[in-house]
């Protein structure tokens, strides 16, 4: 790859400074005189063992237990989180996000980490990792839909047009579901961490975070093409433009994917400081700006963009063990998960 521009941007924030290079790469296609495939790791791209939190953090922080990992926020205003032993969803408007008493539990046959919605305000899709099911759930009357058996180990579900598609991470596989059933099970890179669609719905790509490779679909399943991604990546999300933006975790990075004919296209490289381990990530529509957590050190990033051009950037100080994070586009407001055994929720407003 050929770098063509290197522009460094630089601010502090709180007692950490954090220094970025935007990295716009011009790149072959992939698909098409690709170059050799990245030799598999031997194992998958983890989260840092975060330090302990800091004392005083921003927004409001609540305590949950059962560490709390997977969470989404809706259009109305719900909060929906992934928790264990016992396993369940817990659902909570954001505007009562302290008030145990608002809480309502929807009990799970299986653990899991990640959640995404199926439309603004639900129902959310649940990757039950350790009962190998797909749930959907309403959030509005905390009731369950559907459970559907997919693969070996989901990890993460995601909504493409009237289908889900739900990556089997020790399948090595997508399980595409419609009615209530898989009705096409799609190759994937291996150990897929996850997907995204594109925002018409036409193409998917999935992350093998052990393959370190990034796969362009068609929304029936074919596939496009394949190109190598990062160090060690493990999520995924779609973002304005036509980009796709990867948390590159064992690269210290975030990476900007385009697809192409042949297959995705890295558009740029974004460092975001050694040992920070980035992980949770999400994306903001309506304002831009792309979300992504620092394992390393309980921060989260939050970048400005026009295309791959970082416009502002600014850090804010999170609960330990930042594992993953969700946005409400409207209003702003961020919802990020401390994911230990006696964990929290962090609600940050504009």
């Amino acid at each position: 790859m050929l770098l063509v521009s290197a522009r460094p941007i630089s601010r502090t924030v709180g007692r950490a400074t954090v220094l970025f290079s935007v990295l716009a790469l011009a790149a072959a296609s992939c698909g098409r005189g690709q170059p050799t495939a990245a030799t598999p790791l031997r194992t998958a791209p983890e989260p840092a063992v975060s330090p302990p939190a800091r004392s005083e953090l921003p927004g409001t922080v609540t305590a949950m237990a059962g560490t709390p990992e997977g969470v989404a926020i809706t259009e109305s205003g719900l909060i929906a989180v992934n928790v264990r032993n016992p396993d369940g969803l817990v659902i909570v408007p954001a505007a009562r996000i302290a008030d145990v008493a608002a809480r309502r539990f929807v009990p799970l046959a299986g653990s899991a980490r990640h959640l995404t919605l199926a439309g603004p305000d639900g129902p959310a899709l649940v990757a039950e990792e350790t009962s190998d099911e797909l749930v959907e759930v309403n959030l509005t009357d905390a009731s369950t839909i559907q459970m559907v058996p997919v693969g070996r180990q989901p990890h993460e579900a995601f909504e493409v047009g009237d289908d889900q598609w739900v990556a089997n991470e020790f399948g090595n596989s997508f399980s595409v579901v419609s009615g209530g059933r898989v009705i096409r099970t799609v190759a994937a890179p291996l150990q897929p961490g996850g997907g995204t669609p594109s925002t018409d719905d036409r193409f998917v790509v999935g992350v093998g975070v052990r393959a370190r490779r990034i796969t362009e679909y068609r929304a029936d399943g074919s596939v496009i093409g394949s190109a190598n991604c990062g160090a060690g990546p493990t999520h995924v999300v779609s973002g304005s433009g036509g980009l796709f933006w990867v948390n590159d975790t064992n690269g210290d990075a975030v990476l900007a994917f385009t697809l192409t004919r042949h297959g995705p296209r890295q558009m740029a490289r974004v460092p975001v400081g050694a040992g920070s381990k980035p992980y949770g990530i999400a994306y903001d529509p309506v304002h831009h700006v792309l979300l992504t957590t620092l394992t390393g050190r309980d921060q989260l990033l939050e970048l400005t963009l026009r295309g791959t051009t970082v416009l502002n950037q600014r850090v804010q100080e999170t609960v330990r063990q930042p594992n993953t994070v969700a946005v409400q586009p409207a209003t702003g407001r961020i919802v990020v998960t401390g994911s230990t055994a006696n964990g929290h929720l962090q609600l940050l407003s504009e």
